[in-house]
């Protein structure tokens, strides 16, 4: 093997693993959204955390009551800016894993992201198929 052909084999290994990162995440998100049972949450407020690379990064943190009367307070995940026109006390629409209710998603705050999770993982997928099919058809020939 060429060292092109190892690195070829390398970038599409990385890649295919980015890929099924990217699924992964997606899919749980999917599943959430589609299995999860949907109520209102109030937003308690914005934790705040320092990302590797210095930007802000909010993190909502909602309070809802289970159909049972139990009161949950649960962690969404993190936005590079908190909303426009949102802010504390504010009520907010939730979709919670009844299994975990602290496993939430919250559709209204973060409406486009599911959709950039899908074209990242079927973009990454596209990535590591064509480098994987050319690895093994530049081995063949």
């Amino acid at each position: 093997m060429t060292v092109e052909r190892v690195g070829g084999v390398f970038v599409a290994s990385i890649t295919g693993i980015l890929c099924l990162l990217f699924a992964s995440m997606t899919l749980i998100r999917c599943l959430l959204r589609r299995r999860g049972v949907s109520t209102t949450a109030e937003l308690v407020r914005f934790r705040t955390k320092v990302a590797e690379d210095g930007e802000l990064l909010y993190f909502p943190v909602v309070t809802f009551t289970l159909p049972n009367g139990e009161k949950v307070r649960a962690e969404g995940e993190g936005m590079s800016h908190p909303p426009r026109g949102t802010g504390e006390g504010d009520h907010t629409a939730v979709v919670y894993d009844p299994v975990a209710p602290t496993s939430m998603t919250l559709p209204s705050l973060q409406p486009g992201r599911l959709k950039t999770g899908e074209i990242l993982a079927h973009g990454s997928a596209s990535l590591a198929f064509a480098f994987l099919t050319y690895q093994i058809l530049a081995d063949t020939f």
